[in-house]
């Protein structure tokens, strides 16, 4: 019986059952309760019980104010109730490497020394170098300096211009067994070398959205730490010759790692028009799976959608995106939801039919042209918008097409950005336990609307860093780069990047906004004014 208990253990089993807010006030009601509080085993077990089994552990010998913070950080980006905006200085931006562009790729690989290394790479635009910005981890990183390195790779094949691709991380496991017998070697003067890769899918090769590609490529980076304690860092992308029937070329299409070995490619455009067609490639075999999906309202083709492989309830989630062969002159967004029942399913070798099985969870809420998404017209899809949960025309935006969205906790999902007519600078949250939206409070000066920039979530640090897009109201790329903290509960300096000391708030995008423009474009849409122009570059 829980009453049979020691005092200790009581409150201990009653604060695991309690959510992260009701735990703190549940420590106050007593002195003997508030014990807790000093114990590092009790944070750890909330940790745990909050986290994946993936998630990074703490040290054992990390004191328990330490872990009680980790455990506020992890319990803030749950919730997500609020975000604050750190504008960098724009001196720093002015000499960061990675200059103005879209259609570009982030991603955060392992770095070396317990390190984290966030690497920059691609777009519209003539640099074919990869930008690597190394941060520490943990909850000092906000105050120790973060660094960059800008490198030209060398290549297995001759360099190609790319925009619209995907860029995913392959795990370290993974990374570390391709090189075994390559890069890991140590050679003559090298202490040690730590590998990281990712990997490359899809994108135009030409400008005016056409020359789209199905190549996959391998970006490695290597980090060396010589004899003489000098160190070294150098990139290399390596094309992979895969095997079975190739899927559509495409670009701005998702690409989400399961199982740490199946990447699952869906969507994306094409110099003809959006598609669906979703298709897997086996990592440890570069073999690829055909896939013949059952649906329950067939999702129509899209890009600059996301996907995100939710584990806990056996599914991938599918957010928005936009039809059309063009982000800014054809198309038109979307706000649904979309989950991938996986079914428990394993994953086979071989090709897969209608073993997983498509179903709307929010219908399309947004005016939409004939070429639009709106393909749910079944009676159940009454039934997914709840009045609590619907958003605005401005709050839509953040589903549009490119948008930026990443898991920030095992169970929250951060949008933001994204639109074509009007773009957003705007900020959503979805619960996936819920499957309910999460409307935070946003503080800080708001950065420009934009769509297809890079975001990048630091999750075990609570930042997201933001580089570049396209902004419509100008016409043209963005260079700014900005950082958002997920925990400004927390009131912690960030000083790892200069800060603008004189920073420039944009005005949110308003409903009025939304609808003026949507207003507009079906307008042109009647009246056959309705451009697919091909030959220009965003």
């Amino acid at each position: 019986m829980l009453l049979d208990l020691p005092e200790e253990e009581l409150w201990l089993s009653i604060a695991l059952c309690l959510s992260p807010k009701d735990v703190l006030s549940f420590l106050s009601v007593h002195r003997n309760v508030n014990k807790l509080s000093t114990s590092t085993s009790f944070w750890n077990k909330l940790l745990v019980r909050d986290q994946d089994e993936e998630s990074e552990t703490t040290s054992s010998t990390a004191v328990a104010v330490d872990v009680r913070k980790m455990f506020l950080l992890q319990s803030y980006q749950s919730s997500l109730s609020s975000v604050r905006w750190i504008p960098l200085s724009r001196e720093m931006q002015y000499s960061f490497p990675a200059d103005a562009r879209e259609g570009h790729n982030s991603c955060v690989l392992d770095g070396p020394d317990n390190s984290k290394s966030l690497v920059i790479t691609g777009g519209f635009q003539s640099d074919i170098g990869v930008t690597v910005m190394e941060l520490p981890r943990g909850l000092t990183s906000s105050t120790q300096p973060w660094g960059w390195n800008h490198i030209e790779p060398s290549y297995s094949a001759p360099p190609v211009f790319v925009y619209g691709a995907s860029l995913t991380p392959l795990p370290s496991f993974l990374s570390h067994r391709m090189e075994k017998d390559r890069r890991m070697k140590l050679r003559p003067g090298w202490k040690k070398v730590d590998i990281a890769k990712a990997v490359r899918f899809g994108g135009f090769e030409r400008g005016g959205y056409s020359g789209e590609t199905n190549d996959v490529w391998i970006l490695t980076i290597v980090d060396i730490e010589n004899e003489d304690d000098t160190l070294q860092q150098c990139a290399i992308w390596d094309k992979i010759e895969t095997n079975g029937p190739a899927p559509r070329a495409r670009a701005y299409h998702s690409a989400t790692l399961i199982h740490d070995r199946y990447l699952v490619i869906i969507g994306g455009m094409t110099h003809q028009g959006s598609v669906l067609e979703e298709c897997m490639l086996d990592t440890h075999t570069w073999k690829w799976i055909n896939i013949k999906l059952s649906c329950k309202g067939d999702p129509r083709g899209r890009h600059g959608h996301s996907v995100i492989w939710d584990k806990r309830r056996d599914r991938m989630v599918m957010f928005g995106g936009g039809t059309g062969t063009d982000l800014m002159r054809d198309g038109w967004d979307n706000n649904e939801v979309w989950e991938l029942k996986m079914k428990s399913i394993a994953v086979p070798e071989h090709d897969m039919e209608h073993m997983w099985e498509w179903s709307i969870v929010y219908k399309n809420t947004e005016p939409s042209g004939a070429d639009s998404d709106d393909s749910s017209d079944e009676e159940e899809n009454d039934e997914t918008n709840d009045a609590p949960d619907h958003l605005s025309s401005s709050e839509s935006l953040c589903l549009g097409r490119c948008h930026n969205s990443m898991r920030i906790s095992p169970d929250t999902i951060l949008l933001m950005f994204g639109g074509g007519h009007p773009s957003t600078n705007g900020i959503l949250g979805y619960n996936l336990a819920k499957d309910s939206f999460i409307k935070p409070t946003v503080r800080g000066p708001l950065p420009v609307p934009r769509l297809s920039g890079v975001a990048s979530a630091l999750d075990t640090e609570g930042y997201v860093i933001v580089h570049g897009g396209f902004n419509a109201g100008s016409g043209g790329d963005i260079l700014d780069m900005n950082v958002l903290d997920l925990a400004p509960y927390l009131k912690r300096n960030f000083t790892a990047l200069p800060v603008e000391e004189d920073p420039q708030s944009h005005e949110a995008v308003t409903d009025n906004d939304a609808q003026s423009s949507q207003s507009f474009l079906q307008m042109l849409l009647r009246a056959g004014m309705h451009s697919r122009s091909l030959n220009s570059s965003p």
